[in-house]
């Protein structure tokens, strides 16, 4: 049995319409492999074989719709893989992995050896099934958040993952947290049913109160902790958002920006009363931790 893999490189402003255009032909699984400023590459897994000249046409296509010319569809193969060859090889590949001080990621297959190390005994573990969605605990973007996550000075009381992906971050805060109300949302259903998944393995699904949406859904809402491992642009235009979900004093952990937009992410957060208190810098990602102002100025 086999299945089969395509591959291309585009720009990365065109990556959710690509994307879509692969769900649209049948992927079943799309990574990203490679991802600077000026291009991304992803790969998409078909368990039926792609037309490789009408997928390469659909892309194309999609491409134009940015203004980008066909040239810009680079390295875009597809190629067929024995199944059991490629699960055998990508589950050895995936192994715990300790993340700060105190925590360890765990694919749900390692449970049983991860628990077995004495070295790791005092981690908070948290079992991730990667799934479709973003942040399995390898991505230097996550591994920034949970180490902001750790750093806290002060337990949050309410906490709000927007974008949440695997629901590692709201996982590992209801976790951390004890005490903490924690709410999640993603605008992917797909995303949302694997974090639901995700906290039932991690025994917090009664912990975590999850919904498809976005930060506009929590109106009445404040929270003392909001977590948004996003990208630069989806920060910048969710800023007033987050902003107003913060209580006096509130705290923003934000990341999936590349270092080359840092200063458009900091300048947005700023511009909505936002502090930034705290950095991290992992690879060409930059993550950082916000403060909102503890006695805001009333409005006239």
């Amino acid at each position: 049995m086999s299945f089969y893999l395509a591959q291309a490189t585009i720009p990365p402003d065109a990556a959710d319409a690509v994307g879509e255009a692969l769900w649209q032909a049948g992927a079943e699984g799309i990574e990203t492999l490679a991802e600077t400023e000026a291009a991304l590459t992803l790969r998409a897994s078909f368990s039926v074989a792609p037309g490789a000249s009408a997928l390469q046409a659909a892309l194309e296509r999609t491409l134009a719709a940015f203004g980008y010319p066909a040239e810009r569809l680079r390295d875009f193969s597809v190629e067929q893989r024995p199944c059991e060859d490629w699960l055998a090889k990508w589950k050895a590949d995936w192994k715990a992995q300790p993340v700060g001080r105190r925590w360890l990621v765990v694919p749900p297959w390692r449970r049983a050896e991860a628990r077995a190390q004495p070295d790791w005994a005092e981690r908070i573990h948290l079992d991730i099934e990667p799934g479709m969605a973003f942040g399995t605990g390898t991505h230097e973007t996550t591994r920034a958040c949970l180490i902001l996550l750790e750093d806290l000075p002060t337990p949050p009381r309410a906490v709000a993952d927007v974008g949440t992906g695997t629901g590692i971050l709201a996982i590992a805060a209801a976790k951390l947290f004890a005490q903490a109300d924690c709410e999640a949302c993603d605008t992917d259903p797909d995303a949302v049913a694997i974090a639901i998944e995700n906290a039932r393995l991690n025994g917090v699904e009664e912990r975590i109160r999850l919904a498809v949406g976005s930060a506009t859904d929590y109106p009445d809402r404040r929270f003392d902790l909001a977590l948004a491992n996003l990208t630069a642009e989806v920060i910048a235009s969710l800023a007033p958002e987050l902003a107003r979900m913060l209580r006096p004093g509130g705290k923003l952990i934000a990341a999936g920006v590349l270092q080359e937009r840092r200063a458009g992410a900091l300048a947005a957060l700023e511009a909505v009363g936002l502090r930034i208190v705290a950095e991290r810098a992992d690879g060409e990602w930059w993550a950082g931790l916000a403060q909102a102002a503890a006695h805001p100025r009333a409005r006239r």
